[in-house]
């Protein structure tokens, strides 16, 4: 938006951008601040009950609409289990059901380069 003001035959135009907010610091100068583009949450994955016993819900974050792929690693790196589940908003939460042994295994959900771990715990 441009507004001009006129005084004694001279032409002053003040304008600000679209995308940009001003703020003033301590010392009272104008500073501007891009806000233009969303900040992207980093994947993020959080279980419960953890322990569990043959279900858990996965609580993911950050991720894209779109295919998750959902793995089940043993503590030797074995492959246990591999899923793919569908996410429509890439806030959600994901219910699994599973049958393993008790112990200590790595969940790992991955979307195409976004990747997130967390420990799971089956009693």
């Amino acid at each position: 938006m441009l507004v001009f003001f006129t005084f004694s035959g001279i032409c002053v135009a003040f304008g600000q951008k679209s995308a940009e907010t001003i703020s003033l610091d301590s010392l009272g100068k104008s500073t501007y601040l891009n806000d233009s583009l969303p900040k992207k949450e980093k994947p993020s994955v959080r279980l419960f009950p953890n322990p569990a016993r043959n279900k858990v819900e996965i609580e993911i974050k950050g991720f894209e609409p779109g295919i998750i792929q959902v793995q089940i690693i043993n503590n030797t790196g074995k492959l246990l289990r591999e899923d793919r589940r569908i996410v429509f908003v890439g806030n959600e939460i994901i219910v699994l059901m599973f049958s393993i042994e008790p112990g200590i295994y790595l969940l790992t959900l991955k979307q195409d380069k976004k990747q997130a771990r967390a420990k799971l715990i089956v009693q």
